[in-house]
């Protein structure tokens, strides 16, 4: 009868350690989503900083190189705003500038995979060269490095607008700040639910998600 007893414990004991093995294996799959949804929750708010330095970054660039507008009236009754208008004839927007300076903020969000080098779609940039052989990093640093410039300056994957506001007083003519830059930027999506958040895919088909940040400095 102790015998049985025991052979009939050891059963039990086996068949919760089995079902308990089961569980675990069927559990496994939900936990490892659910930490990758996390994951790209947690990177995706991190990014969305980096994405208002870069709108900043803009902002600050555009204050230098993108012409004022000319308020016509002012001009008319002041001859120094006409003489500013004379002098400002000439003036070039450069929207190149405040674009890099957006994509050089958002470097630090540029993924380290070589999926963008793989797109072939990187233009050279000589400072980024120089940057990397100052810093002395190592091989996988360097390459990782040159991976995250690669894709913020991807074409597609940052796009800047920047606007002087409306309805702002004016010196001589010549309006002043404020101006506001937005910076949209393609989050790399690398979880299992990239599927249904992306709202795109690049030609090697990995997906993005579209944010967007804007900042008015006055």
């Amino acid at each position: 009868m102790t015998r049985l007893t025991h052979h009939l414990g050891r059963l039990a004991r086996r068949r919760r350690s089995g079902a308990v093995s089961i569980e675990a294996m069927l559990a496994l799959p939900a936990l490892l989503v659910i930490f990758s949804g996390v994951t790209q929750t947690m990177l995706m708010a991190q990014n969305r900083v980096y994405l208002e330095q870069a709108a900043y970054a803009a902002a600050r660039s555009a204050l230098v190189h993108k012409c004022p507008p000319f308020d016509f009236a002012a001009a008319l009754q002041s001859p120094i705003a006409a003489i500013n208008a004379a002098a400002r004839s000439h003036c070039t927007d450069e929207p190149g500038k405040w674009e890099d300076a957006a994509r050089w903020a958002l470097i630090s969000a540029a993924p380290s995979s070589a999926f963008a080098q793989g797109r072939g779609a990187c233009p050279r940039l000589p400072a980024a060269e120089q940057i990397a052989t100052a810093s002395a990093l190592g091989g996988g640093l360097t390459e990782a490095f040159m991976n995250r410039v690669c894709y913020a300056f991807e074409p597609g994957n940052v796009e800047v607008e920047v606007a002087w506001q409306s309805g702002v007083f004016t010196t001589f003519g010549v309006t002043t700040p404020p101006i506001e830059a937005t910076v949209t930027y393609r989050y790399p999506l690398t979880t299992p639910f990239r599927r249904f958040l992306g709202d795109g895919r690049h030609s090697d088909g990995s997906y993005w998600r579209e944010g967007s940040a804007t900042v008015v400095l006055q």
